[in-house]
């Protein structure tokens, strides 16, 4: 735990910290919930990802004096989650919808509420989770959201914990538009200006400590790895990409999702073969071409291996191919239960598992898996939260080699205006906290850092 942090917590009442993953800050959380009890008998309800359940109860049990009976998780059936406020418990943990849709059930002395993950939670003024949280934060006077990504792919993101923290800053969600958003004449946002104020009310409500602060400059190196589309793959792709960029460009900067133009263009990037003739026939993409040279280097060095992937079905091909080439393989997306998530990363850190395929938006937090020495990006999402999130798994402390981190891009597609999206956002995650790693994975922007 950084020194100072609780004497921050303890000043501020209603405050962040948004240090980078890896920088303690559960640590710091869960002795701060240990001296709320011991000195106010303040408990605390703590919401969170529900595949960080198991492993954040553990850290406070590590962390803290708390017995076990103090700790408990919040999930189950009506009358199980009722057993279980009911218990004598000094903190429960809870899902983020299942502390939205149960506050009220906490008992009274409940009056502080940690958020791990903010932004995977309560990032938009308008969910129905968020708008809860509103409420009820009437009830909760202690109030400590942990993250290392306030500003998510637009500064909009930023303003619910701002105003459960100042309400008074700006009043309503309405005034920070028209502070901080660039609109058109229909109300359609172009841009983000003013990032200063943020950075501002940052700098007097929120810890922070870089990684580059606590270890030094991170040790990566980020190699973008140039490939072809098969021909047939390419004609098909070309059907949808005209129409496909177009929909992009009308939807990212507002955070609303690509259209299906765009999306079938991703689809037959990142797995054609499900797309029935002549795509079948496509054995191996370019990308699972230049995968398959890794893979081969993983089996000789028998070290082992994250993979990313946006698509379902281009994570099932992704396990079959490592699975058909003798690896121990896990997967971990959306249709994984956190129970079985929990036991994944225990037989990856074990040496049980060489190869664990993932989605970004359910293994990119969470995990600490430092005896990583590569990371594959087969496809990345829009937030450059997810990229800086997921290659941190393996950023726990100081490492003794760089990390590899590879990127799949297809030459002359998509994939060059997506990474362009994540470069942009990420500079104004940047002009809020200068502090901040800028995303750099396109072929050029990659080149020039590495002058």
């Amino acid at each position: 735990m950084q020194v100072g942090d609780l004497a921050f917590y303890m000043a501020h009442p209603r405050c962040l910290n948004l240090s980078d993953p890896g920088c303690r800050k559960t640590g710091s959380a869960c002795v701060y919930a240990y001296f709320l009890w011991t000195d106010k008998k303040v408990g605390t309800a703590w919401a969170m990802p529900k595949s960080l359940l198991r492993k954040n109860r553990d850290e406070m049990l590590a962390f803290t004096d708390f017995r076990p009976q103090d700790v408990i998780i919040v999930d189950g059936t009506a009358a199980q989650r009722a057993k279980q406020f009911a218990s004598g418990a000094k903190v429960f943990l809870l899902g983020f919808d299942c502390f939205s849709t149960n506050w009220q059930m906490l008992p009274p002395f409940v009056s502080c509420v940690m958020i791990d993950e903010w932004h995977m939670g309560y990032g938009n003024n308008d969910s129905l989770r968020t708008q809860r949280l509103y409420d009820a934060m009437e009830k909760f006077e202690y109030f400590l959201p942990l993250t290392g990504t306030i500003i998510n792919g637009k500064l909009s993101s930023a303003y619910p914990a701002v105003q459960i923290i100042d309400p008074t800053l700006y009043g309503s969600y309405d005034v920070f538009m028209l502070t901080h958003a660039i609109v058109d004449g229909y109300g359609k946002v172009l841009g983000w200006t003013n990032p200063g104020k943020l950075s501002k009310f940052f700098g007097k409500h929120a810890i922070r400590h870089s990684f580059e602060e606590v270890y030094g400059k991170e040790a990566k190196v980020v190699i973008n790895e140039q490939c072809e589309m098969d021909p047939d793959q390419r004609a098909a792709y070309k059907e949808f990409e005209a129409a496909g960029l177009l929909e992009l460009e009308d939807s990212w900067l507002e955070g609303s999702l690509p259209g299906v133009n765009f999306i079938r263009c991703r689809q037959l990037m990142e797995h054609p073969q499900t797309f029935g003739a002549p795509l079948d026939k496509i054995k191996l993409t370019g990308k699972e071409q230049r995968l398959m040279i890794h893979l081969e280097h993983a089996k000789e060095t028998g070290k082992p291996l994250l993979i990313f992937a946006v698509f379902q079905p281009q994570q099932d091909r992704l396990v079959d191919i490592c699975k058909k080439m003798g690896f121990r393989v896990g997967m971990i997306n959306g249709t994984v239960s956190a129970a079985k998530r929990g036991q994944i990363d225990e037989d990856f850190q074990a040496g049980l598992l060489d190869i664990v395929v993932a989605s970004a938006a359910t293994a990119s937090v969470g995990f600490n898996w430092g005896h990583l020495d590569t990371i594959i990006f087969m496809s990345i999402d829009f937030m450059d939260s997810s990229f800086l999130q997921g290659y941190r798994r393996a950023m726990r402390g100081v490492r003794t080699s760089p990390l590899l981190i590879y990127v799949m891009e297809y030459e002359k597609s998509a994939d060059q205006r997506i990474f362009q999206i994540v470069e942009i956002k990420s500079a104004m995650a940047v002009e809020v906290d200068p502090t901040q790693v800028a995303v750099k994975i396109s072929a050029a922007q990659v080149l020039e850092f590495l002058k």
